[in-house]
């Protein structure tokens, strides 16, 4: 996997935990970061909170090392890692003023419950 450029950088971390049966039944988060210079980056963490904290002391991502996150500006849950990747991917190909709506409307609708895939994506269509 890896960064992408557009007019805000977006990229993914690498696994942070054991990609094994266990990983797979815990939800995962696809979260946004805002860097310096008005970039943006979203990765994928089951735990992005402790994930962010890793970007910002400079030990994540290259591009969070290059472009300092000064916030985590919104997470979404899915119901596993691989959901929470196939999301990445297909925000990965939306243009930066796209990723961020996406972010801004469906965020909070996953703050209790994970999303599915499909639910995912019929929010990238619905708006």
């Amino acid at each position: 996997m890896g960064a992408s450029a557009d007019d805000g950088t977006v990229g993914e971390e690498s696994a942070d935990t054991d990609a094994g049966a266990v990983s797979a039944a815990k939800p995962w988060a696809v979260y946004l970061l805002h860097c310096a210079g008005g970039r943006s980056y979203i990765g994928i963490s089951p735990t992005p909170h402790e994930r962010f904290e890793v970007h910002r002391t400079g030990k994540g991502a290259a591009f969070t090392r290059a472009n300092r996150p000064q916030a985590l500006a919104a997470v979404v849950w899915f119901e596993n890692r691989s959901t929470a990747a196939s999301m990445e991917v297909r925000l990965k190909a939306l243009a930066r003023p796209a990723k961020l709506a996406w972010f801004e409307r469906f965020a909070a609708a996953t703050a209790s419950m994970p999303a599915t895939l499909d639910v995912g994506l019929a929010s990238l269509t619905s708006r």
